[in-house]
């Protein structure tokens, strides 16, 4: 029930498209923001979203609403049902690693933080690599990693060269097309509403991916431990969502719970933004053993993925024995 509600928030949200310029932008956003205070539920925690908020309007009528809570600003600003076509080819920026800034001399430096966690250590090595490089700024990305902008391009090898992005640190400038992507939620360590542990999983998962396969381009792979989906699994190449799984336990011979996952494969962002609402794959266990040879099997069929030498046999094997299970 809760993925039909982000069903109509998103659709109501594509149906409301203005030009990318500071009145509009902020306009829309007033609008939707006041709607939500006024009319959103403060009764019951868990329906305090503005899902629920637009479930209750319905799409077209929410819609409505936001466009006369615009007009009533008279600030000049135009609703449109969509955005204009794009003609010319769509090319995702790349965030992460070393680009060169309009502005001459300056390059923007693009860390990796796996899975969106940082350590206490590492925020000290990042406000010091900040006050050093970027003059004590640092911008966010929506995939949980870090820039330094208006870096000076004298400074880069030596950035380059700092202890916290070599050796044995989680940080990296120049991840793996697998690691580099991975997004994920907060997940069960601080959650009440999470059914798996995720950030930890989606790091140590797509470090073994990297030692399995190579790829030819950046593949998303997002994690969310519930269907609330803060990790955005429907707009991802691959989405893992927190599920029901079970396993067979080798003492009693019997199927047990275990902690498992939804797949969700093909979504899109950008021009030809997509959503992948219905799970390719459900009651994977979220064991390595598990989980791998599947991810493995998706990456190799739906991204032209390269095993590495001897493996894909044994995937094959795996991922029948598992999907037989489910």
């Amino acid at each position: 029930m809760i993925l039909w509600r982000y069903r109509f928030l998103v659709l109501a949200l594509h149906m409301l498209w203005v030009p990318a310029d500071r009145n509009s932008v902020v306009t829309l956003c007033e609008a939707i923001l006041r709607i939500f205070r006024d009319e959103g539920n403060r009764k019951d925690r868990q329906k305090a979203r503005l899902m629920w908020l637009v479930e209750e309007y319905g799409v077209e009528d929410f819609k409505k609403e936001v466009m006369k809570e615009v007009d009533s600003y008279d600030r000049g600003v135009k609703i449109d049902q969509a955005q204009p076509y794009h003609t010319g080819e769509y090319t995702r920026r790349e965030l992460l690693g070393v680009h060169t800034q309009p502005q001459e001399g300056k390059s923007r430096v693009g860390i990796h933080v796996p899975a969106g966690r940082l350590h206490q250590k590492e925020c000290y090595e990042i406000a010091d690599l900040a006050d050093k490089y970027s003059e004590g700024e640092i911008r966010l990305t929506v995939e949980q990693n870090i820039i330094l902008p208006n870096v000076d391009d004298s400074k880069v090898k030596e950035l380059l060269k700092e202890p916290c992005l070599n050796g044995d640190s989680r940080l990296a400038v120049n991840p793996g097309m697998i690691e580099g992507n991975v997004v994920s939620c907060t997940g069960a360590q601080f959650c009440g509403l999470a059914m798996i542990e995720t950030k930890n999983n989606a790091e140590s998962i797509a470090q073994k991916l990297e030692s399995k396969v190579t790829v030819d381009r950046p593949i998303r792979i997002h994690w969310t431990g519930c269907p609330n989906s803060c990790g955005q699994a429907q707009v991802a190449d691959i989405g893992i969502m927190g599920g029901p799984a079970k396993k067979l336990d080798p003492e009693t011979g019997k199927n047990k719970a275990v902690p498992g996952c939804k797949i969700f494969v093909g979504g899109k962002i950008g021009e030809e933004g997509h959503l992948a609402l219905e799970p390719s794959y459900t009651g994977i266990p979220l064991a390595e053993e598990d989980l791998v040879p599947v991810l493995v099997d998706i990456l190799v069929k739906d991204f032209g993925a390269k095993e590495k030498k001897g493996l894909r046999k044994k995937v094959i094997g795996k991922v029948k024995s598992i999907l037989k299970k489910d």
